[in-house]
């Protein structure tokens, strides 16, 4: 398994796992549009080859998440998805891991994050891997969580 930088051409693949408008809201917020679109899509998401990256098991894609820098040495990590058929089995265990490897090495101090309160499966993945809601930063049904 390995981490490398996303590809365009690899949005084909991650826009796949996507199937409706509820599904994109969850991975990505409300400001990318669906239906999804290749070019709004890498509009919508800043996408750069330096700020995505792609978790490949066997030459499959079967990961993407997103590191942007911010102030103060914090590192914002956003739209970590895993593709349905490997969900469950401690992929996104690896996605985040990695990230926060990659995230480390570029020198941030803290890393944070959004998840929507609703995605179970997301908030005890964060919770366990060290990351703590700052409840000033959070609204409503979004968690802003900071690991340090």
């Amino acid at each position: 398994m390995e981490m490398r930088n996303a590809e365009i051409n690899d949005f084909h693949t991650i826009m796949s796992w996507i199937k409706d408008e509820n599904e994109c809201r969850s991975w990505a917020g409300n400001k990318v549009r669906f239906p999804l679109d290749i070019d709004n899509l890498l509009n919508d998401i800043k996408y750069s080859e330096d700020n995505s990256y792609c978790l490949i098991n066997e030459n499959k894609i079967i990961g993407f998440g997103q590191l942007f820098p911010k102030e103060d040495g914090l590192m914002h990590m956003a739209r970590i998805i895993v593709a349905p058929s490997y969900r469950g089995r401690g992929y996104g265990k690896i996605l985040c891991s990695n990230l926060l490897r990659i995230a480390e090495q570029s020198g941030c101090q803290k890393v944070s994050l959004y998840a929507y309160r609703n995605n179970l499966i997301s908030m005890t993945l964060y919770k366990k891997a060290g990351f703590n809601e700052v409840v000033e930063k959070s609204s409503g049904d979004r968690c802003y969580m900071v690991k340090t």
